[in-house]
């Protein structure tokens, strides 16, 4: 299998400046590059640039997919989120950790578990279109939502490096079975399954009730002084819109009574959480076919009852002239002789298979059909 690397960032709140676009356009000659993203596939060679520092320079969120095991994505704070305190059971320093800014309030939350090739599957999405649904993963954390930490801890605990018997599973966030449409893309990049999700959901409490934001923001902004505001509207017209946002909802934050997040604690191991992950798998499926036998018994019922229309699908199907109807003509025909079985109907199959056949004794593949299916002896 031929190697492959997806390399992108993406700016959210503001264009990369004029000054650190020529940084950007010095850490690779070939990749897109605009003000708001950059862009590059790799079929041989590889990506060399200073990622962290792209994202100190103006860009957002970076992500980076290779199909030898590298699944990494980084997201820039120009301030630490208030929740970082609260989310430091799901940091482990390696594959999910916080880098602060050497100077500065910022850092970066960077995701990156350990893979071999072939520990998961491919992924084989629009990786483009991944990352723009990743975005909005920055705005959830800063308002105190621990979802996204617990989705990244379970992908870093469930990665090559850690024993599945002995990690234990993270505390449990509310609102694990009403994903937000990031999160589920955060899940899907690290092949975090449906099923894992719905484990996980059987501890999680019901999302809390979240503030009317943009209320609570007009009343803050009323509080605050004049002389604050034109400071702001100043910074804003000069091009620093992202840091005035960053720093007022940071003081927003400070001044109200932030949403703590719910959480649930689990004695669960990474095994267990599998295996209950399976379990509900497999309900599932049992599920799915009692669904399926009740439809298939309810559908012979209803043939039983008037063959007419039975016959008369076939008739068409056959008219059609084509080896796929000739196919679905004699699987129906087969059905309903299954459904008349124990009725006094019971030969109405096979005497519409022979009546088809005297009608039609050039249609070979007709024929074929039919005998595949024990209506004809010859």
């Amino acid at each position: 299998m031929s190697e492959y690397q997806y390399v992108a960032f993406r700016a959210t709140d503001a264009p990369v400046s004029a000054k650190n676009m020529e940084f950007m356009e010095d850490q690779s000659s070939r990749a897109d590059i605009t003000p708001w993203s950059f862009e590059n596939e790799y079929h041989f060679g590889d990506f060399h640039g200073d990622a962290d520092e792209m994202l100190r320079r103006g860009y957002d969120i970076h992500l980076h997919y290779a199909n030898f095991g590298i699944r990494r994505i980084a997201i820039r704070f120009r301030r630490t989120p208030p929740i970082l305190q609260r989310a430091k059971n799901y940091l482990d320093g390696e594959g999910v950790r916080f880098a602060k800014d050497k100077k500065g309030t910022g850092g970066i939350l960077c995701i990156e578990p350990q893979y071999e090739p072939g520990w998961l599957e491919d992924y084989f999405g629009d990786l483009g279109e991944l990352i723009d649904r990743l975005r909005p993963l920055r705005d959830e954390i800063l308002t105190g939502d621990l979802r996204p930490f617990y989705l990244a801890a379970l992908a870093a605990r469930m990665d090559m490096e850690h024993d599945p018997s002995e990690e234990t599973e993270p505390p449990v966030p509310a609102g694990m079975g009403k994903l937000t449409d990031a999160q589920r893309a955060l899940a899907d990049f690290y092949d975090i399954g449906d099923y894992v999700i719905d484990a996980a959901a059987q501890l999680s409490s019901p999302l809390p009730k979240m503030a009317d934001s943009a209320a609570g923001y007009e009343r803050w902004l009323t509080d605050q002084t004049t002389s604050q505001k034109e400071t702001w509207l100043h910074q804003v017209m000069c091009g620093q819109g992202a840091d005035v946002r960053g720093e007022m909802l940071q003081r927003y934050q400070a001044s109200t009574d932030m949403v703590v997040w719910p959480t649930a604690e689990s004695s669960r191991t990474i095994a267990e959480l599998r295996e209950e992950a399976e379990k509900l798998y497999e309900a599932y499926q049992k599920k799915e076919v009692q669904k399926r036998e009740a439809s298939l018994l309810k559908r012979r019922a209803e043939m039983a009852a008037d063959p007419k229309p039975t016959l008369e699908l076939i008739d068409q199907l056959v008219a059609e002239r084509s080896s796929k109807s000739y196919g679905k003509a004699a699987e129906l025909l087969s059905e309903l002789r299954t459904a008349l079985a124990s009725s006094r109907q019971s030969s109405l199959a096979q005497n519409h298979a022979l009546k088809l056949v005297k009608a039609n004794p050039t249609l070979n593949i007709l024929k074929a059909e039919l005998k595949r299916r024990d209506f004809m002896t010859k």
